[in-house]
């Protein structure tokens, strides 16, 4: 529960980058949405590279574990966070672009591995119950994360010059994955893999229900996550 909050508090902090950077940097609207898109372009991407490795070789996490997808999607989160540094160092909007699609991957491998990890952990009957409750503790961040990181960027560290206002609290956010990787790598989680050979096929595709949840995501998240960018943009 506290990785999906961890994940949803960073992913809404890029709302409040938006009018940050559009200001440091001088952005049109059109440049400061590259903040978003360069997001969850790597949602896309990251997905379909590994639908395009499931379909191939089978399913990684069948073979690795769902604890050492946790750890490695978490490194990477932590990596991003580490790239806000030199980018705010160096003054340069490419860099932050960069560093938000890298951790777009590595919250792409985080989802993958959480969601169906949190559903078989327990009793068939109640995994709905355990996916709901760790979503509300997803959306609960979406609540508070722009009144924190509001605060952090825009009154604790304005007196900063340009984009170094994201420095310390990137770093603590980095320092935080990385402390969440060592725990989950350390604790004795319940180990679901499978040493046969792994099914490959490109079956999934060709159900109904799948391709119509893919479009309600893409309509639903890109109308969530457009109106209220722009609206922080203005």
């Amino acid at each position: 529960m506290f990785l999906f909050f961890m994940w949803g508090f960073m992913t809404v902090l890029n709302d409040v980058l938006i009018p940050y950077l559009k200001n440091a940097f001088d952005l049109n609207h059109t440049r400061a949405m590259l903040i978003q898109f360069a997001f969850f372009t790597a949602y896309f991407i990251g997905s379909l590279i590994y639908f395009i490795i499931s379909g191939t070789y089978g399913d990684p996490i069948n073979k690795i574990g769902y604890k050492k997808e946790l750890t490695a999607g978490l490194l990477v989160s932590a990596v991003r966070t580490l790239l806000f540094y030199p980018a705010a160092q160096f003054h340069f909007y490419g860099f932050f672009l960069t560093a938000l699609f890298v951790i777009g991957l590595g919250f792409t491998l985080l989802q993958i591995a959480a969601n169906p990890y949190v559903a078989i952990l327990g009793y068939e009957r109640s995994a709905s119950a355990r996916l709901n409750l760790a979503q509300g503790f997803n959306s609960l961040d979406t609540t508070i994360a722009p009144v924190v990181g509001g605060y952090l960027i825009f009154t604790f560290f304005k007196n900063t010059e340009s984009s170094d206002a994201v420095k310390i609290p990137y770093l603590t956010f980095s320092l935080v994955f990385l402390l969440l990787a060592l725990f989950i790598n350390k604790m004795p989680l319940p180990v679901f893999t499978k040493t046969e050979s792994t099914e490959k096929d490109w079956s999934t595709i060709h159900y109904r229900q799948l391709v119509f949840g893919m479009l309600a995501i893409f309509m639903y998240v890109g109308g969530e996550v457009s109106i209220g960018s722009m609206i922080l943009a203005i």
